[in-house]
């Protein structure tokens, strides 16, 4: 009876965007939504990518002003892979992994509990917040979001691309808008310019007017971006000979390091302003104890500000605000989306555990994303 029931769920499902369907049929398939169960990826305690398993569980209740999505794309990020190996204190078990998401709305429900028409059917894109950390995350069929935080994805993406972008655009925007304040005629480098992050906070440097540097540990099969200065990492000065090529020795407004290695840090440290107004922001360690040594009398005698980048320090009606902004300018084309995404399908879980241990060693530039 059960895979009955899916398989009647599905069909009401792919109608649901029909508004040629009646509402009684709606109705048919919101209360099959609620009954069914789903699959999801699921660890009940940390250690090892060994603990994650593909289970059948009940599917998200709605609640009066949440929206239930189906997951058409989750994209994988190394805060995913770091909570099942019990890198982050903060995640609690048992857990279903997973922060990005693609997909459709399929019921949702206003205050007073009716059903909210306006979004069903709605291709959706979301992030952030606790999701995949202390509340169950994306790496399921479906999942509940409250309605006052959905974004319509960019049209001009489709659902695994739109999925794999959200968290890494999201911690961009956090770092280069809100925690770097980059202005127009700032010096940037950027410690990782071709990963998920900094390549969008390239992009997002290059919209608010900045002179972008950005490193490379081989530029022998990368043809950076126009608005980027390439730095390759061949030799311990790099960043300071390349700097001082370019006559910005002491003239770096800002230093954002998106890959967590202390030669670079350092390094970089070196060409930063000394006027009190340089700021250095950091989103990423290597090393598995999150230590590094940092060259402190550079960093003092530099006056220079550290901050840290968290993404879940927007809370979702903010994170929609991002992700609304970002699908106006993808869509517009002020902002370019990724080119291309690894399929990763959730029932595999050789592939599922073999793109989380790639994303955790940074192994691959091209993300890959769960297909529940």
């Amino acid at each position: 009876m059960t895979y009955q029931l899916q398989w009647l769920s599905r069909t009401i499902s792919s109608r649901l965007i029909d508004h040629s369907v009646s509402s009684e049929s709606r109705r048919i398939g919101y209360r099959l939504h609620r009954q069914i169960t789903m699959q999801a990826l699921k660890f009940e305690k940390t250690g090892s990518l060994d603990e994650l398993s593909l289970v059948n569980i009940d599917k998200p209740v709605v609640r009066p002003g949440e929206a239930l999505v189906r997951v058409r794309a989750a994209g994988v990020n190394g805060s995913d892979a770091a909570g099942v190996l019990g890198m982050l204190p903060f995640v609690t078990t048992p857990r279903i992994p997973g922060r990005d998401f693609s997909g459709e709305v399929v019921e949702a429900l206003d205050a007073s509990g009716a059903s909210s028409q306006e979004w069903i059917g709605a291709e959706v894109w979301g992030t952030g917040s606790e999701r995949g950390f202390s509340s169950d995350g994306t790496f399921s069929q479906y999942v509940a979001v409250p309605i006052a935080a959905l974004s319509r994805k960019p049209v001009t993406l489709d659902h695994s691309r739109a999925g794999s972008m959200t968290l890494p655009w999201l911690c961009a925007w956090i770092t280069v808008d809100t925690l770097a304040n980059v202005k127009e005629g700032d010096n940037v480098v950027i410690i990782g310019a071709r990963g998920g992050i900094g390549s969008a906070a390239a992009q997002l440097c290059k919209e608010r007017g900045a002179r972008i540097f950005g490193t490379y540990s081989s530029l022998a099969k990368v043809t950076p971006p126009s608005y980027v200065t390439p730095i390759e990492l061949g030799s311990q000065n790099a960043i300071r000979e390349a700097i001082g090529k370019a006559g910005l020795q002491n003239k770096i407004d800002v230093l954002l390091d998106c890959a967590g290695y202390d030669q670079p840090f350092n390094d970089a440290l070196f060409t930063m302003t000394p006027d009190g107004t340089g700021r250095v922001v950091v989103m990423a360690v290597h090393a598995k104890d999150g230590l590094f040594p940092v060259n402190l009398r550079t960093f003092y005698t530099k006056c220079l500000t550290l901050k840290g980048m968290k993404s879940s320090i927007l809370g979702p009606l903010e994170v929609k605000e991002v992700l609304d902004d970002l699908a106006k300018k993808i869509d517009s084309g002020l902002l370019e989306g990724p080119k291309e995404v690894n399929e990763v399908d959730m029932r595999n879980m050789d592939t599922v555990k073999g793109a989380l241990q790639e994303i955790l060693t940074r192994s691959s530039h091209v993300r890959s994303v769960i297909i529940p």
